[in-house]
């Protein structure tokens, strides 16, 4: 029995050691190859996504997501750039490589063109926006160039293999993808104020994402830099790489689950276009829609019908929907809100869902709703935008709203029984 258990042992023993052994080489094969094995993920995932981009299963933003199929396109260009190098099929000296090449020098304009599309579905093509391509295009003709001496004059050593004009490629491109990431994200801060005029619900549409695609740029371009700078990648592994593999999937993740920015017909959704742009040359001098009488009645009704039909329980409550309930124009009724009120659409209709949150956090009957469920019964549809825009107007939570309240009503009640 002895020598049975000691050659178990033994056996055991060994398959550990097999076990810890096949662990060290996987773990070396890995060290060795990691850097290369993330590129091809990203070089896959990217052309995956292409094609996803490409395909808009959901049928959102149309024009938009085809300019961000561009700019995810040429994404996958560049990274199929080093993955050719990886499986030793890098072309040299050739048009087809330099076409790998271009879309670096025109990924920035395709990005702001998409956002530039995302807020404003109804953009059209303007003669100044072959512009933003003229750093390419002059780019692509100076490679061209290059590549023709390089293979028609092999002896003519031309400035291909010259440092500095590698050098100024890349300090072009950082400058490029900074100055149209400034931009996209001056836009984008606008177009998070311009969605208050006709959205009671701002998160899903508020284009976060895209303004997170912006700042993850300007953050992979300050860590590349450093880590040039202190070398902080090796041959092996790369941190640029690691960080570029999440951004693919976040950007997989958000761009696929996006709503409609303005889920309107044709005619609201111009309508809406002309709101805002009319918005932003009124920001001075506000032109008088309607008279004073027609005012103050339009004033009433609306004040009749929030306190009557409580609309703004609606979670997708839009102006375009409280227009058609009174019977009015969507112009006329921000006019209304604006000048009468003094507030935007969201801040008006959030106004009135926080008066009825405060109603039913006293109430005894909804104490079965917690307070992410009192959030949702009056037309929010996230507990983060229920808190913040309660205590941006309360000036307190509504946990700390409904504890004030339990203690007045002990005191009030105490005082009432002595």
């Amino acid at each position: 029995m002895d020598v049975f258990f000691y050659k178990t042992y033994n056996i055991i023993g060994i398959y550990k050691l097999y076990l810890l052994n096949f662990i060290m080489k996987t773990l070396y094969f890995f060290s060795q190859y990691m850097n290369h094995f993330i590129e091809i993920l990203i070089t896959g995932s990217t052309l995956l996504l292409t094609f996803l981009i490409f395909g808009n299963p959901n049928n959102v933003n149309i024009k938009a997501n085809r300019w961000f199929g561009f700019f995810i396109l040429s994404i996958f260009l560049i990274t199929l750039d080093f993955t050719l190098k990886i499986v030793d099929l890098e072309i040299k000296n050739t048009f087809a490589s330099q076409i790998l090449n271009f879309p670096s020098f025109v990924l920035a304009p395709i990005f702001y063109l998409s956002v530039c599309h995302f807020i404003n579905p109804d953009r059209k093509w303007r003669k100044r926006d072959f512009l933003h391509f003229s750093f390419g295009i002059v780019s692509l003709i100076i490679l061209i160039t290059v590549v023709c001496n390089v293979v028609y004059f092999p002896d003519y050593k031309f400035i291909y293999f010259s440092p500095f004009l590698a050098t100024l490629f890349v300090v072009l491109f950082a400058i490029q993808l900074i100055a149209y990431g400034i931009l996209s994200y001056r836009i984008l801060n606008k177009h998070q104020k311009n969605i208050r005029l006709f959205s009671s619900n701002i998160e899903n549409i508020d284009l976060k994402w895209l303004e997170h695609i912006v700042i993850g740029i300007v953050f992979l371009l300050l860590f590349w830099a450093l880590d040039i700078l202190l070398g902080l990648s090796t041959k092996s592994f790369s941190y640029i790489n690691v960080l570029l593999f999440f951004g693919i999937h976040f950007i997989a993740y958000h761009s696929l689950s996006q709503k409609e920015v303005f889920p309107f017909t044709p005619i609201q959704k111009h309508e809406i276009i002309e709101l805002i742009e009319e918005t932003k040359s009124e920001s001075n001098t506000k032109k008088k829609l309607i008279t004073d009488e027609k005012l103050e009645e339009l004033k009433i009704d609306l004040l009749i019908l929030m306190q009557v039909e409580k609309p703004f329980l609606d979670c997708e409550l839009s102006l375009i929907k409280l227009a058609s309930q009174l019977n009015t124009s969507p112009h006329i009724l921000s006019y209304t809100i604006n000048t009468g009120f003094n507030e935007n659409f969201y801040q008006f209709i959030n106004r009135y869902r926080i008066e009825e949150a405060k109603k039913l956090l006293v109430d005894s009957n909804m104490n079965h709703f917690n307070l992410v469920g009192i959030g949702f019964e009056v037309g929010f549809n996230s507990k983060t935008v229920f808190n913040t825009t309660f205590k941006k107007i309360t000036n307190i939570t509504p946990s700390e709203f409904k504890k004030q309240q339990l203690t007045i009503n002990q005191n009030t009640k105490m005082h009432s029984d002595s």
